[in-house]
């Protein structure tokens, strides 16, 4: 690193307390904020939680519980049977829609993979400005030293390094919440295939096959598969976390 050189022309006030704006990147902050949202992940979760209660439309006493005295009183338990049988003609429809917010959730996560390299560099060039100008400093520490009005060059240099010291953190804060969430949404998927490829079609074999060859054991079966399918809703509705902040850029 060359220690003659300013990073900054110490005459110049205002590209002083501009210091190191070249390294921020205002779109990819915006790009970062909108990958944080998790709304796409908890919209896949709602539509399995509606296929979750389409599938107790053939089982009243199963869409009626969790409704206490008071809710019968209420008529709850009518509204969640009726409910139930106008999501399950929907059966259909509701799988679809489930397929496209699980494609777009597994797109999401391509570019949440691209998007963690890509802050990572930023991250990277703001601590490079940092240092750059702090061992600049560290080498000449009579520069910018004469006294203004209100604070010197050098203070209002190491004011700014200050700022972009907080910038880089929040970006990196950025960064691990884009991992975790990132590792969220490869679980939310993971659970989904599996509700997709093997429970929901087991439940459709026991349930929806021949009422004349149903019988208890086909009944217990499809119970236990709902009840399979029930669990996984309710972990990848454990695995949404409220909406982290974005990283606030401040210059």
């Amino acid at each position: 690193m060359n220690t003659g050189v300013p990073p900054v022309d110490l005459d110049d006030a205002l590209a002083v307390v501009g210091y190191g704006a070249d390294a921020l990147d205002q779109a990819l902050e915006a790009r970062l904020a909108d990958a944080l949202d998790h709304a796409p992940a908890a919209a896949l979760v709602t539509r399995l939680e509606e296929l979750r209660r389409a599938m107790l439309a053939d089982d009243p006493r199963a869409s009626r519980r969790g409704i206490g005295l008071l809710g019968r009183l209420l008529g709850r338990d009518v509204h969640a049977e009726t409910e139930a049988a106008h999501l399950r003609d929907r059966l259909g429809v509701l799988l679809a829609q489930a397929d496209r917010e699980a494609g777009a959730l597994r797109d999401r996560s391509v570019a949440q993979h691209a998007l963690q390299a890509e802050v990572g560099e930023a991250v990277a060039r703001i601590g490079a400005r940092i240092a750059s100008a702090r061992t600049w400093l560290d080498a000449h520490p009579d520069a910018g030293a004469t006294q203004g009005i209100v604070a010197s060059t050098r203070q209002r240099l190491q004011q700014r390094l200050q700022q972009l010291d907080t910038v880089q953190a929040s970006w990196s804060i950025g960064a691990d919440q884009l991992a975790l969430l990132r590792d969220q949404t490869l679980d939310l998927l993971a659970r989904y295939q599996r509700i997709r490829d093997v429970l929901l079609p087991a439940w459709r074999q026991h349930a929806l096959g021949d009422a004349a060859r149903a019988g208890g054991r086909r009944a217990i079966a499809a119970a236990d598969v709902q009840a399979a399918i029930e669990s996984e809703v309710a972990a990848m509705a454990g695995t949404l976390d409220p909406r982290p902040a974005p990283p606030q850029a401040r210059e």
